[in-house]
């Protein structure tokens, strides 16, 4: 298994990755190392395999063959594929964060009770979550939008309200997938600026699906898929010039 310069495990190792629905294979052995915080886009044409990796990785849906350890707090050297659903629900729950582009957020529930939920759910106390959630909404500019329910914010003002859920527990590594496909340029550009910062700028790891190339060159590392198998990755070039590792 590489290790990065300080000598640490990947925080995410997959290896031989096979995955196929019926005849069409969506991943054809992908061996894939996540480090800590870095930021990694993953890109290729639809059916390539994107999000299918994206799923597997975060322990969404499972291999059918392959490898995926963990090493994060708490989860350390762990096997995502042996798990259970119970297990694999309670790890997405404590050392993943998510950001869709539909923002997957629950209308009904206001901006800070969104937030919020992802700690209770947790075991905090609800006064306790509140407070967090308010603090984290603050960070990414929407104090005083608290109580808005999710129908009375914008698209860019949502994707804030995912990404304070996604950053409030602490997640060791956040999946993301097409977060800005949904946003005009600016509002995007706005959107990918913070949920980097809540990430990579934070020391976590960043996972990301897209199919926008300026989206993907702002990312550390950017890995092509076609076909279900990987076809470019930015970090091999980086290690044979001696710019990486």
């Amino acid at each position: 298994m590489l290790e990065n310069s300080l000598g640490l495990p990947p925080v995410i190792a997959a290896h031989g990755l096979f995955r196929s629905f019926g005849t069409t294979v969506a991943l054809g052995g992908v061996d894939l190392n996540i480090q800590l915080g870095q930021s990694l886009a993953i890109m290729g044409p639809s059916g390539s395999g994107k999000s299918t990796l994206l799923h597997a990785l975060a322990g969404i849906e499972l291999p059918d063959a392959g490898r995926i350890t963990l090493n994060l707090p708490g989860y350390n050297n762990v096997q995502v594929e042996t798990l259970n659903d119970k297990a694999r629900t309670k790890l997405r729950r404590e050392a993943f964060g998510f950001v869709f582009q539909s923002g997957l957020l629950i209308p009904e529930l206001t901006a800070i009770e969104n937030v919020a939920m992802a700690l209770m759910i947790n075991g905090v106390q609800r006064a306790a979550a509140m407070d967090r959630a308010a603090q984290a909404l603050a960070q990414l500019g929407l104090a005083g939008m608290e109580q808005r329910r999710i129908g009375q914010l914008s698209g860019g003002q949502q994707q804030r309200v995912a990404i304070a859920r996604a950053k409030v527990t602490g997640a060791g590594v956040v999946f993301a997938d097409e977060p800005t496909g949904a946003l005009d340029s600016t509002t995007g550009t706005e959107v990918l600026d913070i949920l980097l910062e809540a990430t990579v700028g934070a020391g976590k790891s960043l996972v990301m699906v897209t199919h926008d190339r300026s989206v993907a060159e702002r990312c550390d590392r950017i890995v092509t898929l076609r076909d279900g198998h990987i076809v470019t990755d930015s970090a091999t070039a980086q290690r044979q010039t001696g710019s990486w590792s």
